[in-house]
């Protein structure tokens, strides 16, 4: 007798998750996609195209690399994946130019539709204007772009502060941090 209420009161715990699991789902499609990486959690504005980022962001580098290479070439997975796909390869490459390999590393990153969008999003968190391209944010451990300024580059760069910044206990002055973050700009295609 005591079996029978234990599965029903399983049941309503399964039917309960994959309900939230559904809605979830159901917000994300009205104001855009959230797709989990290996090292990134991207949260991408709903007025942003997922296929024109997917194509901004180039990896060609990663070629030469047998096993980035084969992660390329995968066919027929969504374009989340590929995007999933291209953020982890370029994070392992961030990670190999640095040499640094911070335990349990993975970073949120906000891609905005424009380069006003994203003032929008810089002027709600300081209360100021500025004019950046992208920035990254120590305290949220979050990489803030635009589609309009979206390359593989400004990317890499970003994530490697996010890298420098998980890396040390006690962050290097500022100065250091973005000569790093420039030095993996300069060697993204070595």
């Amino acid at each position: 007798m005591k079996r029978i209420p234990a599965i029903y009161f399983t049941f309503l715990i399964i039917l309960a998750v994959s309900g939230l699991a559904f809605s979830e789902e159901i917000t994300a499609g009205e104001d855009g996609a959230v797709i989990s990486a290996s090292y990134a959690t991207i949260y991408v504005a709903g007025d942003v195209d997922l296929k024109s980022v997917v194509r901004k962001i180039d990896v060609d580098f990663a070629r030469y690399d047998p096993v980035e290479k084969e992660i390329m070439l995968k066919k027929g997975i969504s374009t989340g994946e590929q995007l999933a796909n291209k953020i982890d390869i370029l994070t392992r490459k961030v990670r190999k130019v640095l040499d640094m390999y911070p335990q349990g590393f993975k970073v949120n990153i906000r891609i905005y539709k424009n380069a006003e969008d994203l003032k929008d999003a810089y002027k709600g968190i300081f209360e100021e204007e500025a004019d950046h391209k992208a920035f990254y944010i120590y305290k949220f451990n979050t990489i803030y772009i635009s589609m309009d300024d979206l390359s593989e580059s400004i990317l890499s760069h970003e994530i490697g502060h996010a890298v420098i910044d998980n890396y040390f206990n006690v962050l290097p002055p500022a100065k250091i941090r973005e000569l790093l973050a420039c030095y993996v700009e300069l060697h993204l295609r070595d």
